[in-house]
């Protein structure tokens, strides 16, 4: 679900001096106006903060207001005294904004006063010094907010983990208490013999909604290659996956699906549309890439491609990324591109191909690996060549780099960066640069 950061928005200055503090009250509007139109919630305290009765005033509303972020606005010099003061025991990240309103207000000066002191008391905090009206400025704000807002997202959120991780894969291993002390979720183990009773339980109760839902997809997508029991089966699987996510309040969900035959071939189309419906499903017990689709869903609300690095086209200075089968619906140019057949690597179950069609998008691909002291994530900025056949059996999307790829293929191997590649559509890497700063993971970008 996307979500609209919620800020706290302060104006303050020092009292008793004459610093043009009355070019303030119409900038205070400006602002305000401006920040109401971009994507983020604000509380703004709608008294200009110029004493210690003030601040203490504005902290006890915000402390109220269960907020992601403070924006501090310093546009007349400020004693950090103040703002300590206004920001005592809120515990979130701050903004601490200035402009140059004359060359008397030297809000400039007041902000690099605070943040000074906000760096020694260990505030995760980011200056932002420009013009409110500056697109590149707002985004700046709005990247910040965000970057807050997941940080705190992520720390009440739970993760289903179903049978742990596959036996070929020990790069995906992880612990559960680094997990929470470094992001935040709460993982939930669930083994095949529980997730076994709720399938069971799905294909008793769910009967008429997987019959309706399987004449939904036969009518709606390009193809079907496969019998209708083997659609049912995996839509067992997929009831049986909501099912879970309710009782046990998971925001996401991590499936090995690597064991064969018990489940390999049967989770790919459940996949696809947990992800369609907003419950991330990472795939092959990945809990880090269920961490990373999940901020991706935060911040645009819509699905993202689980994906492998699989063939470089160096004349091109292209990369193909796929997966073996699990693409969201959402993630294909049209429905009628979807194919449902055989899972091409145990030839049974089913898996859900279509090649991306369009090209010319700004991609953020990311890859998060490791445990509480090694944790890494490497953030790939290209751009979407159209496909306009299957040239994978998945979800293959190929992306352009600037940076030639067979460098970036040894920068990322030589870095330990793992196999899975999140795939979102836009520009994102200004967010998870953030995310990495206030969590402090070891980050590269490479676009």
């Amino acid at each position: 679900m996307k979500l609209k950061p919620k800020a706290g928005v302060a104006f303050t200055c020092i009292d008793g001096f004459d610093l043009d503090q009355d070019k303030l009250e119409n900038y205070q509007k400006k602002f305000i106006n401006i920040l109401n139109r971009l994507d983020v919630e604000n509380k703004n305290i709608d008294f200009i903060v110029k004493n210690e009765n003030d601040a203490k005033k504005a902290n006890e509303i915000f402390s109220a207001e269960n907020l992601d972020i403070i924006i501090l606005v310093v546009a007349v010099w400020t004693p950090d005294a103040l703002a300590i003061s206004l920001l005592n025991n809120l515990n979130i990240p701050v903004i601490v904004f200035t402009t140059s309103l004359s060359t008397q207000t030297i809000g400039i000066n007041g902000a690099q006063v605070i943040s000074a002191s906000l760096k020694e008391l260990g505030f995760d905090f980011k200056f932002i010094f420009g013009e409110i009206s500056e697109v590149k400025v707002q985004k700046k704000i709005i990247d910040y907010c965000f970057a807050a807002a997941i940080v705190k997202r992520l720390k009440s959120m739970r993760i289903g983990l179903i049978g742990y991780i596959p036996e070929i894969m020990l790069s995906l291993n992880f612990d559960i208490f680094a997990v929470k002390k470094v992001f935040g979720p709460t993982v939930v183990p669930v083994d095949f013999y529980k997730l076994n009773d709720y399938v069971e339980r799905a294909r008793k109760n769910f009967g008429s909604k997987i019959d309706s839902k399987i004449d939904y997809i036969k009518k709606n997508v390009g193809k079907v290659m496969v019998s209708d029991e083997v659609v049912s089966e995996s839509l067992s699987f997929y009831y049986a996956f909501l099912e879970l996510a309710k009782d046990l309040n998971l925001y996401s969900i991590a499936i090995n699906c690597f064991p064969t035959p018990a489940i390999k071939g049967k989770t790919c189309l459940a996949v696809s549309n947990l992800n369609d419906e907003g419950i991330v499903a990472a795939c092959e017990g990945d809990v880090n890439s269920a961490i990373i689709m999940s901020a991706f869903n935060f911040i645009t609300g819509k699905a993202s491609l689980n994906s492998d690095l699989i063939i470089e086209y160096e004349n091109e200075n292209q990369i193909m990324f796929s997966h073996c089968g699990g693409g969201p619906f959402s993630c294909a140019s049209k429905m009628s591109d979807i194919i449902i057949d055989k899972q091409y690597e145990v030839k049974s179950g089913l898996g859900v191909y279509y090649p991306v069609k369009t090209g010319g998008n700004e991609v953020t691909i990311i890859n998060l690996v490791g445990n509480e002291l090694t944790y890494r994530m490497c953030i790939l900025n290209g751009t979407s060549v159209a496909l306009d056949k299957l040239t994978y059996y998945g979800n293959p999307i190929n992306v352009k780099f600037k940076t030639d790829v067979a460098d970036l293929i040894n920068t990322i191997w030589n870095e330990g960066f793992g196999h899975h590649w999140m795939v979102a559509f836009g520009d994102y890497k200004d967010i998870f640069l953030e995310i990495c700063k206030m969590l402090k993971i070891y980050c590269i970008n490479i676009d």
